[in-house]
C-alpha cells in the first residue's frame, strides 16, 4: 500500500493523539546472527512512521527496533535461510487514516541495521514514511528504493565494495534526497518521482560510467555533479526550465563542456514536466 499526502503534512497527522491511541503503542526487538550466509535477499516493507537505516553490530545478520501501534500494524521478521531471503518490516493491518492533531510520541518508529560486508539483494518499500538511510556501509549488488509520500534522505556516504548492477529509485508525492550516487558503483540508475522535489547528488568515488534515467511528473529536479565529470543530458522536457550553462548542444544531446577529456562519464536521460531542473556544479572531493 502506497499513501499518498499533500505537501506539508506532518507524519504526526496520520496518527491520532489520543490517549487512548498512545496505550496501544508497544515496541519489539528483533535480530539474529550470521550462520555463515554468503549473500541474501532483503525485502523491507514499511507502511507509514519514520524509518532509518543503520549498519547493524559486527556478526550481526539485521538488528530490528521499532514503535508501532499494534491495533493497525503488524511486525513483519521472516527469515528463510534454504532461500537466505529475508522479510522484515511493518505491515498495516487495514487503511491508515489521516487524523486532525497529532504528536510525535505517536508515530510508528523502524531502526534497521542490515549485515556489513554480506552481498545483498535489497529492496525497500515505504508507503508514508520519514525515511533516514545510510548505504554507506552495505555491499549491495542491487538496490531497490521505493516511498509513497513524505520525505526521504539518502546517502551513500562510502563506496560500495561490490560492483552494484542497478539502482531504482521511486518517490510519489514527497521530498527526495539522495547524496553520493557515485558511492552506489551502480551501472544503472532510474529514478521515477511524482510530484516534490527530488535533488541527485553524483559525487563520491567514480569507479567507471555510469547512465542514469530520471522521470519527475510534476515538480523541481536538482542535479549536483563534480565539476570534472562529464556529462551527456537528452531532455524531454514541457513547461520545464533548463540552465544549459556550461553544455554545448548537438542534435538532441547536451554535452557538457569538458565531455571529450573527461575521465568518468555520466548520461543522463531527464524528463520533466511543470517544473524546473537545475543544474549545479561542485568540488569533486564533496
Amino acid at each position: 500500500m502506497s499513501l499518498r499526502l499533500p505537501a506539508g503534512v506532518t507524519l504526526a497527522a496520520l496518527f491520532a493523539a489520543s490517549a487512548a491511541n498512545a496505550q496501544t503503542l508497544r515496541t519489539m526487538s528483533s535480530a539474529r546472527q550470521l550462520h555463515g550466509e554468503s549473500a541474501l535477499d532483503v525485502n523491507v516493507t514499511y507502511v507509514a512512521g519514520r524509518f532509518t537505516l543503520r549498519p547493524a553490530a559486527a556478526g550481526a545478520l539485521y538488528q530490528m527496533d521499532m514503535r508501532y501501534d499494534e491495533d493497525k500494524f503488524i511486525p513483519v521478521r521472516e527469515y528463510d535461510a534454504s532461500s537466505g531471503t529475508l522479510q522484515l518490516g511493518l505491515r498495516s493491518k487495514g487503511h491508515v487514516t489521516m487524523a486532525s492533531n497529532g504528536d510525535d510520541e505517536n508515530v510508528p518508529t523502524l531502526e534497521l541495521g542490515l549485515a556489513q560486508g554480506l552481498p545483498l539483494d535489497l529492496s525497500i518499500d515505504l508507503g508514508a514514511a520519514e525515511a533516514n538511510a545510510d548505504f554507506g556501509t552495505l555491499s549491495l549488488r542491487n538496490l531497490r528504493y521505493k516511498t509513497g509520500a513524505s520525505k526521504s534522505d539518502l546517502r551513500f556516504s562510502r563506496p560500495n565494495p561490490l560492483a552494484c548492477d542497478s539502482l531504482t529509485l521511486e518517490a510519489g508525492a514527497a521530498q527526495f534526497n539522495a547524496v553520493g550516487l557515485a558511492n552506489a558503483n551502480c551501472r544503472h540508475v532510474k529514478v521515477e518521482g511524482g510530484v516534490g522535489a527530488v535533488t541527485l547528488d553524483f559525487t563520491g568515488a567514480w569507479r567507471g560510467p555510469m547512465d542514469a534515467d530520471v522521470h519527475l511528473a510534476l515538480g523541481t529536479l536538482k542535479l549536483l555533479l563534480p565539476s570534472n565529470l562529464g556529462v551527456a543530458i537528452t531532455l524531454d522536457r514541457f513547461l520545464a526550465s533548463f540552465d544549459k550553462s556550461g553544455f554545448t548542444r548537438r542534435g538532441d544531446v547536451y554535452y557538457s563542456d569538458n565531455w571529450t577529456t573527461a575521465r568518468n562519464r555520466l548520461t543522463l536521460q531527464v524528463e520533466s514536466a511543470f517544473g524546473g531542473i537545475q543544474i549545479v556544479w561542485v568540488n569533486p572531493t564533496r
